[in-house]
């Protein structure tokens, strides 16, 4: 359990880096964490089930952080239309 928030701040670091392209920060993640697994429990495949499911952990923990915050930032904007009015008459 200790590797999800590393994941989640791993992840945090790679949407900050923008010569990674985004498809691949959950499979840098999975690599990070497999290998993790492996180093911590040695070579089982218990380890690589282990890694894996972490990193499904840190990853729908991740997506579900992200996506709610932008969806409430979306909808204040959604819900005040006067504003986008008011920032047009102002041009």
């Amino acid at each position: 359990m200790i590797l999800v928030p590393v994941l989640y701040i791993i992840s945090l670091l790679l949407r900050q880096t923008p010569f990674i392209p985004v498809w691949t920060h959950a499979w840098i993640q999975l690599f990070f964490s497999v290998i993790a697994c492996l180093i911590y429990y040695g070579l089982e495949i218990q380890s690589v089930v282990q890694g894996i499911l972490v990193t499904g952990v840190a990853v729908l923990t991740s997506n579900l952080f992200y996506n709610t915050f932008n969806g409430l930032n979306e909808s204040k904007i959604k819900r005040n239309p006067n504003s986008e009015n008011k920032d047009k008459k102002e041009e």
